[in-house]
């Protein structure tokens, strides 16, 4: 246990100095499963077809239905003849006033380094944004910026990302959104531009004999002008069942539980209670995801013997 003890420290310490800010991308407390969100270069890592649907719902019972509502859909594989892997997202973000969706294709190359597997990748997608200005309530409704109905705009999006992992080991670190993706609504008058985002995660299994273990992760979020950080720390039963706590810097603490049911389904859940100021107006968040792996296997071509008459 003791030779561990220093990978433990550095990944918590990883995630304690740093003080909440607005929220870049959608929040997950399962970045350690969701990690293909984050990073392209996660494509194909896990050598079978993986599929991920994970649903947050953010702040229940804020006022006027106000709630954060998050739904991604995933799937990446393996392809052998591109030399590493491919993969789709598709996320929609609703809240009171913006339903945003966002598609991406993403392509890593693999490769074999440092008794593990690195991937490199990057991807391009789109964003679409819906604006309803109808529930402002605005001080100047003159205000000659104001949208008054609902509003569209499209932008283009692009990312890259490093992805390592090993037997116990699993670092990311990639970047979001980094050509600032600007959209302008219909109405003329009202643009948006989104900010780069730089993420950087890492965890690492620790066996407690043979029946538990434990997992300490990090993530730190920033924009290169502030800072988040989530910390978890997941205990895993027979490879089977796990349950874990983590904290969420300024924002809130958080319960997670879940299981491998099989070699294929992982179910899980967890569930926030708010540390600021919202903590008045809402009763938590809850965050549920399931995946499913598998691999196909194509029946093999059967042997054609063509025979010469010469040789009969």
């Amino acid at each position: 246990m003791k030779r561990y003890i220093p990978f433990l420290f550095v990944i918590l310490f990883l995630g304690m100095p740093f003080v909440a800010s607005a929220q870049q991308e959608p929040k997950w407390n399962h970045y350690m499963f969701n990690d293909f969100f984050y990073n392209p270069a996660a494509a194909g890592s896990r050598g079978k077809i993986s599929t991920f649907l994970i649903h947050r719902y953010q702040w229940v019972n804020l006022p006027d239905n106000a709630s954060p509502r998050t739904t991604v859909l995933s799937v990446h594989a393996p392809a052998k003849f591109l030399h590493g892997g491919i993969g789709l997202m598709v996320n929609t973000d609703q809240d009171f006033f913006n339903e945003t969706s966002n598609f991406r294709f993403a392509y890593a190359y693999r490769t074999n380094w440092k008794n593990g597997e690195l991937g490199i990748g990057a991807y391009f997608g789109g964003i679409q944004s819906v604006l309803d200005g109808s529930k402002f309530k605005p001080e100047n409704p003159n205000d000659p910026l104001l949208i008054n109905s609902k509003a569209t705009a499209l932008a283009i999006d692009a990312g890259f990302g490093l992805h390592y992992i090993s037997d116990r080991l699993y670092v990311n670190l990639s970047g979001n959104r980094l050509n600032n993706p600007k959209i302008r609504y219909n109405t003329g008058n009202a643009a948006l531009t989104y900010q780069r985002n730089i993420f950087l995660s890492t965890g690492y299994t620790i066996p407690l004999g043979d029946i538990w273990s434990i997992t300490p992760s990090t993530l730190i979020k920033t924009n290169l002008s502030a800072f988040q950080a989530d910390v978890n720390v997941l205990a895993t039963y027979k490879g089977k069942f796990w349950s874990g706590l983590g904290y969420s810097s300024g924002d809130a603490v958080v319960a997670l539980f879940g299981a491998n049911l099989g070699k294929h389904l992982r179910l899980g859940y967890s569930y926030d209670y708010n540390l600021s100021g919202l903590s008045r107006f809402n009763d938590g968040s809850h965050e549920i995801f399931v995946g499913y792996d598998f691999t196909i296997k194509f029946p093999e071509r059967p042997k054609v013997i063509i025979r010469s008459p010469r040789f009969m």
